[in-house]
């Protein structure tokens, strides 16, 4: 065989790129900021923060430190969903409410909607979940005939199927309490079926009390569900001043416990609430998202009893 020649094709290519590293100018420095820049983004940064406090001020939730007030409060406004004037008038409200919605109500979504709008003024989302009620007619009546009722006659896997489907329409939601349910809060095995599915979820239970001999917190005691009851229906009586009488008895159990309140959406509910809520702050009594009194309870803040024995259907 002859001799082969040396390549030196790759040798030189290595060599040539080596030079042209070495001679090519250097990348340009990044441009120093100027004073004036950074002048700039602090006068930026300190708009920011006097637009916040003055929207604040204007427009942002009026509420006290936990550790601040004198009484705390949760008010939790059942049958969300069927209409939206007066819904609109309640969340427009500079207070912490609490809002459960009806899972088959023709305004379900566009509500959750709503409230998960302005995450500035938080409103905690619940499940308005309908049981049944000890006359049967009334599920029958109206808007409830649009509803799902869980009903006494189910086994536990319906009872499990129909609480599934209702949160899945109810998505927003951080825990549940009964549309209704004379009838099937009182029956422990409906409501041990609803328990395992709060329980799966890491969903917390508020048994509105409809029934004297509810098994609702029993059961969620049970299953290891964070729960609480209501102490005060704020509408039984529907009229304003009967509204404003209960909201009183409210305030004044806020001060001995943490206390839930439940009301409906109605023009003398916005109307009571527009005007009191303002003089119960001035009060030391603030109004806090449903899960902060939950979490109190828990942690030893006994609720208080309350004085109204008031059932619903």
């Amino acid at each position: 065989m002859g001799d082969e020649k040396p390549s030196w094709g790759l040798p030189l290519w290595i060599a040539a790129a080596l030079v042209l590293f070495w001679i090519a100018p250097r990348p340009p420095q990044a441009p120093r900021g100027l004073p004036e820049d950074a002048q700039a983004m602090q006068r930026a940064a300190a708009f920011v923060v006097r637009d916040t406090r003055q929207w604040q001020q204007d427009h942002g939730d009026q509420s006290l430190p936990w550790a601040e007030a004198d009484g705390h409060l949760a008010i939790v406004i059942d049958d969300v969903g069927r209409e939206l004037h007066l819904f609109e008038k309640l969340v427009s409200l500079r207070y912490r409410l609490t809002f459960s919605v009806l899972p088959g109500s023709v305004y379900a979504a566009g509500t959750q909607l709503r409230l998960d709008a302005d995450r500035r003024r938080y409103r905690e989302v619940m499940l308005h979940l309908p049981m049944e009620p000890a006359d049967a007619k009334a599920m029958r009546e109206g808007d409830e005939a649009k509803e799902t009722f869980l009903l006494s006659t189910d086994d536990a896997e319906t009872i499990r199927r129909k609480t599934v489907a209702a949160l899945e329409n109810v998505p927003a939601a951080v825990g549940i309490n009964n549309h209704m349910g004379s009838r099937l809060t009182a029956d422990r095995a409906a409501m041990d079926a609803v328990m395992k599915v709060l329980r799966e979820r890491k969903l917390f239970f508020l048994d509105s009390r409809t029934h004297h001999d509810t098994q609702g917190i029993a059961a969620a005691a049970a299953a290891q569900v964070p729960a609480l009851s209501r102490q005060v229906f704020l509408d039984h009586d529907t009229s304003a001043e009967a509204i404003a009488a209960q909201l009183e008895e409210a305030a004044r159990l806020s001060k001995l416990g943490p206390t839930v309140a439940i009301g409906h959406p109605s023009a003398e509910m916005y109307e009571v609430l527009a005007s009191k809520l303002p003089e119960l702050l001035e009060a030391g009594v603030s109004v806090y998202p449903l899960s902060h009194v939950l979490e109190h309870q828990l942690r030893g803040e006994a609720a208080p009893e309350s004085s109204s024995q008031q059932t619903a259907p």
